[in-house]
């Protein structure tokens, strides 16, 4: 399995384009880029598929113009999808980047998994920063999102956020083997034994 980051946008959103020799996916493909429509027209042969972890507008604002381009599908969680097509819940009004409203071809409920090619994908539910947040667990690979970062979690500030959500949804990670990698929606890479020691927010001393 092929991973690429892509740092996206003057908020620097990790965009991944994850393909196999049977699947193409992309998660949270959050600005416009041409690497992304390549890469889905390139793998036209392939399953494919776009996963969002949450809708921020950081996360979505290459939809839906990526969809009707390409045609994939998009996926999310089923409690987030609302956010696809209110404006002022996915901050796309307030950071001056709005947004058509849109809404997922795919709603996940949490521990759904579901095949792309030869791709399995787990869905994990983890609210918090907004209340339909999810992660995505593709083998020992944990994508996610703005839930948790290396050594430190995801705002909540901000509409349908929830700082105790968040703690319990941190915790719920945390039960995920230790060598389990870690890739975030902002940042570097990290793994759940790093986050359980170092994490300022969460670790197992404050859980």
């Amino acid at each position: 399995m092929e991973i690429k980051a892509l740092p996206l946008g003057y908020i620097r959103v990790n965009c991944y384009l994850i393909k196999t020799e049977k699947a193409a996916i992309v998660i949270d493909p959050g600005y416009k880029n041409e690497k992304i429509d390549e890469f889905l027209l390139e793998n036209e042969d392939k399953e494919r598929l776009i996963l969002l972890t949450h809708a921020h507008f950081d996360h979505i604002g290459a939809l839906p113009l990526l969809r009707d381009k390409t045609g994939v599908k998009i996926a999310i969680g089923e409690d987030e999808n609302e956010l696809l097509a209110d404006a002022s819940l996915n901050l796309s009004d307030r950071f001056h980047a709005h947004i058509p409203p849109f809404s997922a071809n795919v709603l996940l409920k949490d521990l759904e998994e579901i095949q792309v090619g030869d791709i399995k994908i787990k869905t994990i539910f983890t609210p918090g920063h907004t209340k339909g947040s999810v992660c995505y667990l593709i083998n020992d690979i944990l994508f996610s999102g703005d839930t948790l970062f290396f050594e430190s979690v995801g705002r909540t500030d901000f509409p349908t956020s929830d700082f105790n959500l968040l703690a319990s949804s941190i915790k719920r990670l945390y039960v995920l083997p230790d060598e389990t990698v870690v890739y975030s929606g902002h940042g570097e890479s990290t793994t759940i034994s790093h986050e359980k020691i170092f994490n300022p927010y969460f670790n197992s001393d404050n859980l």
